[in-house]
């Protein structure tokens, strides 16, 4: 007599040779959900039918037209239909659905070691760069006034690493340099956020708390822990008071007609 509380995996494990069976990687398009077989079951079976209907059909158009709607491929990340369509079908030919933006760069750009570039010419080294990411789809946005040679770096850094595909025309990743976490950005000090928050780091240091590689560039001053203190009091000060005004409030009620715009304007 078969244990009931097996039947799960075994399921499972049919599911996985199932696509075993076609040559497709199961972990380029999906998030396994160990600790939920059930549910990881049902969204396998949901890939599986998806593919043996793709296959059935050969093509979107065909399988939309005969499915009478919009099907949307259910892999993992799902980011936009065009998108997903796209990396859908990539996978299915066995190619890749994620590179790095390097290697998507047009093929007459050269990219350049930042530590090799005289200063001379890191400003229209930098043009090029970015022009170069900017023709592969993607998009740059960083605070103002940061030099040129850091910024480099940073995208340099960033066209490294690997990023899921988006159909040809169908926009990109933006990179905008902010993680959220202050101490370790080397936009801090062009940046209106990172130059009106207090951190553990800067109450460590005894100052704004700055990353080695603006050390050429900037410093800070004792005086700078100081206003970051008294600014970010300032903030906790306003948040504990709106808290408790709101205490009572659901979330989703707060910030309704004028007095969303209120709270708003104070937080500004």
């Amino acid at each position: 007599m078969s244990n009931p509380e097996l039947v799960p995996y075994q399921q499972n494990l049919r599911f996985k040779q199932a696509f075993k069976d076609l040559g497709l990687n199961l972990a380029e398009v999906f998030t396994f959900t160990p600790m939920d077989l059930d549910l990881e079951n049902r969204r396998l079976e949901n890939l599986l039918t998806f593919v043996k209907k793709y296959q059935q059909y050969g093509s979107q158009e065909v399988m939309e037209l005969e499915e009478g709607d919009y099907c949307f491929p259910p892999i993992s990340p799902g980011i936009s239909p065009e998108s997903d369509w796209y990396r859908f079908e990539l996978w299915l030919q066995g190619e890749p659905i994620r590179k790095t933006i390097s290697e998507q760069l047009p093929k007459t750009f050269k990219i350049k070691n930042p530590a090799e570039i005289p200063e001379a010419e890191i400003e229209a080294e930098l043009e090029k760069l970015l022009d170069a990411v900017e023709q592969a789809g993607y998009g740059i946005s960083l605070n103002e006034g940061i030099p040129a040679r850091l910024v480099y770096k940073a995208v340099m850094e960033w066209i490294g690493e690997e990023f899921e595909l988006n159909s040809p025309g169908g926009g990109g990743w933006f990179f905008d340099g902010c993680s959220g976490y202050c101490p370790d950005c080397m936009q801090r000090p062009w940046c209106e956020t990172g130059l009106n928050c207090c951190w553990s780091e800067d109450e460590e240091a005894g100052k704004m708390f700055l990353t080695d590689e603006l050390k050429d560039y900037v410093s800070a001053s004792p005086q700078s822990l100081a206003i970051l203190q008294e600014i970010q009091a300032e903030k906790d000060a306003y948040m504990a008071k709106f808290m408790e005004e709101h205490k009572n409030t659901a979330i989703d009620d707060i910030g309704d007609g004028d007095e969303e715009e209120d709270w708003r304007v104070q937080g500004n």
